[in-house]
């Protein structure tokens, strides 16, 4: 057995070492391990093992991080005059890596990497039988090292003990760590993986705790080439081998953008993209791609002239003029790869789109420019990284903007921001989440509802024709049949202009061989459960006696098949009648006797009250059942005319608030009808008739509204 002797050695430190060791050099755990690592490569190892402690056990105080390795390991006088020399370039000496590799080091700094790790450095190397262990302590060495001053440091050289892993090797054990928190194991074997080439990986096992290195596994959606690596010229007599891909999900920091590896080893730490990442077409894709790029060109000199990579291997020199070509390469690259994924995401989206039934169909309605620009716009949805659940419903949002003239100013902002997709992603988002085509929807509905009101107003004051006279004619009929919430906001406006025979024939109760072909104008619901026979005269019209028994007789005639019947007589200011009759027709309970400027006065106040309430509250009503209303009233106010065409008035009456149903049980069946009372109506105004043929008409009665 060999004599275990201690020997002073001697740490040198030589020239640019202090500045190429800058304090936070190697503060990251992954790469400090990444050099240590490296450090083992050009020592011919064909394995290293990286031995961490564990969250539950980690100790700063206490706790080991250690690297071994099966390489050629160093002699003592190895250790005294190659290992200890800080700043010595291997490469300019003519020294080569083991087994025909590349040599990765070549600063000579990289051995000191365990101080970003631990305060003190123990390192044990062995071969040929014997052993060599020194002690290296950061804070001494920072204290009294200096340019070109050799410090003296206390070592054993001894037998090799029997329970060393490998034959030769180095193990470089760290103490007295400077970390806090514990280590992130899974973290640590994407950072080293991608730290490294296939080739180093393939020629030498890395271990942590015994496992090897963990290749990340990306969930690639587009790769190029689809498989292993593909090499191009850069135009300046270089060539590169890379290849990239997009993960199907948002990549975690350290598998983002690309690694350049030199000699095997990272020279560009991720994630890097060529610094294109804030001008690129599809630059949020950033977050899903991941590529590798080998470009050992780039470290094939020995002087410090040639050399374009950081110190601590994290950063190439990208104002060097060799690396221009390279640069301008990588730069095509990213803005190639971003924009395809991009385009290919729009079309996705575009497809989701279109395969849903009633969008398509929806899409297919628009006029060619806006079906082409709706289609852009979801295109850039799908650009943006939409998540797939939420591409349907915003692209809703965006046919809506289309499908309704009113929301053209939306669609002038969304197409500033659509070159921005995620800027444009963000806009659609808050326009659906807010529901401001649906207020916006609401609110044109209220405002178109008060012209139309005014537009009431103007027929009334100018006394406008009960029916139409003539094809394109004005007509209080029309106006009402189009919009007959404006007879009253409270009812449901069920059928026009209906014989009585027909209206007793559609509830079970016309009379055999009995025939009334007599038609009413209107025939609305309360929802009290009244139903109200609506008479309608022009403004000027002078109602009559026979006027108001034509009502009448309407009222006892449908109360055969409804319970609750009840009349609304709508007229000017101005009766034939007398002043007794008059006032006998006033106090019947079953017939109302209205103005047009009471149903006017009454609407006027009632919508624009609504329209108060809708600014504060618009989640009470649908925008769907209004969009139909909101078209009919731009055509109505832009030609200045209610006429009906024939067909329209055989469509049925406009849409409206209410939706009533007549009861069930009708009086020719036998059963009770319902009745009741408005218990909300206004009290009484006393009349005070004049003589004929002017008698005034009060406002509602009670029991009326």
């Amino acid at each position: 057995m060999g004599e275990t002797t201690e020997r002073i050695f001697g740490i040198t430190v030589l020239g640019r070492t202090l500045e190429h060791l800058g304090t936070q050099m190697y503060k990251r755990r992954d790469v400090a391990l990444a050099e240590l690592v490296a450090n083992a490569w050009d020592a011919g190892a064909t394995e290293v093992s990286i031995s961490i402690p564990l969250a539950d056990d980690y100790d700063p105080a206490v706790s080991v991080v250690s690297v071994t390795d099966n390489g050629l390991g160093m002699t003592e006088t190895q250790v005294d005059d190659e290992y200890l020399v800080i700043g010595r370039n291997r490469r300019a000496e003519g020294q080569a890596a083991p087994n025909g590799r590349k040599v990765m080091g070549r600063k000579g700094v990289g051995k000191l990497a365990g101080f970003g790790l631990g305060r003190t450095m123990n390192v044990l190397t062995w071969t040929g039988g014997r052993s060599t262990s020194i002690e290296l302590d950061g804070q001494a060495l920072k204290a009294d090292g200096g340019e070109s001053k050799t410090l003296e440091i206390l070592g054993t050289v001894a037998d090799a003990s029997g329970d060393l892993p490998y034959r030769s090797g180095t193990r470089v054990a760290m103490k007295q760590l400077k970390h806090k928190t514990p280590p992130d194991i899974n973290g640590l074997h994407q950072a080293l993986a991608r730290r490294f080439s296939r080739t180093v990986v393939g020629e030498m096992r890395i271990l942590i705790n015994d496992v090897e290195l963990q290749q990340p596994a990306l969930a690639l959606s587009l790769r190029e080439p689809a498989e292993g690596e593909r090499t191009e010229e850069l135009g300046d007599g270089n060539t590169v081998t890379w290849w990239a891909g997009f993960s199907k999900t948002v990549l975690p920091t350290e598998l983002q953008g690309f690694t350049v590896l030199v000699n095997g080893k990272t020279a560009q730490a991720p994630p890097y993209f060529f610094s294109v990442e804030a001008t690129a077409s599809g630059q949020h894709g950033t977050k899903y791609l991941s590529g590798v790029i080998e470009a050992d060109f780039l470290d094939d000199g020995v002087d410090d002239e040639s050399d374009r990579i950081s110190t601590d291997r994290q950063e190439i020199d990208w104002e060097d003029g060799s690396t221009q070509a390279f640069k301008a390469w990588g730069e095509a690259l990213t803005r190639r790869l971003l924009r395809e994924r991009a385009a290919a995401r729009g079309k996705a989206a575009e497809k989701t789109v279109l395969d849903d039934a009633g969008l398509a169909a929806r899409l297919e309605q628009l006029d060619a420019p806006s079906k082409e620009k709706a289609k852009k716009f979801i295109q850039s949805l799908g650009s943006a990284d939409t998540e797939p659940e939420k591409i349907i419903p915003l692209a809703d949002t965006i046919i809506q903007a289309f499908e309704y003239r009113q929301f053209h100013d939306y669609i002038s902002e969304l197409d500033d921001a659509s070159d921005d997709p995620e800027q444009f992603k963000r806009a659609v988002s808050y326009i659906h989440g807010w529901r401001l085509l649906e207020s916006r929807a609401l609110l044109e509905v209220i405002k178109g509802r008060i012209e139309i009101v005014e537009k009431f107003f103007g027929m009334i004051v100018n006394f406008a024709n009960e029916t139409a006279h003539r094809v394109g004619q004005d007509n209080l009929h029309d106006l009402v049949g189009r919009y007959p919430w404006l007879l009253h906001p409270d009812w449901q406006v069920l059928s026009e202009e209906r014989t009585m025979t027909k209206q007793l024939e559609e509830w079970g109760a016309a009379m055999p061989g009995v025939r009334d072909d007599t038609r009413y104008d209107f025939l609305a619901l309360r929802g009290d459960g009244q139903t109200i026979v609506v008479e309608i005269k022009r403004s000027a019209h002078p109602a009559n006696l026979e006027d108001l028994q034509q009502l009448e007789r309407y009222v006892e005639t449908l109360s055969q098949g409804a319970p609750n019947v009840r009349g609304a007589f709508i007229t000017g200011k101005h009766y034939a009648l007398t002043a007794s009759t008059y006032a006998s027709w006033m106090a019947r309970e079953n017939i109302e006797l209205l103005t047009w400027g009471d149903v006017h006065t009454r609407v006027a106040n009632h919508y624009e009250h609504y329209r108060a309430i809708l600014e504060g509250d618009l989640s009470k009503d649908s925008f769907a059942r209004h969009a139909r209303e909101v078209a009919m009233t731009r055509n109505v106010l832009n030609s200045g005319t209610a006429y009906r065409t024939r067909a329209e008035r055989r469509d049925g009456v406009g849409p409206q608030d209410n939706e009533f149903r007549l009861p069930e049980t009708r009086l020719a069946g036998g059963g009770p009808g319902a009745s009741g009372s408005d218990s909300s109506a206004e009290e009484p105004t006393n009349p005070n008739p004049r003589p004929v043929p002017r008698p005034p008409l009060p406002g509602p009665f009670k029991g009326r509204s």
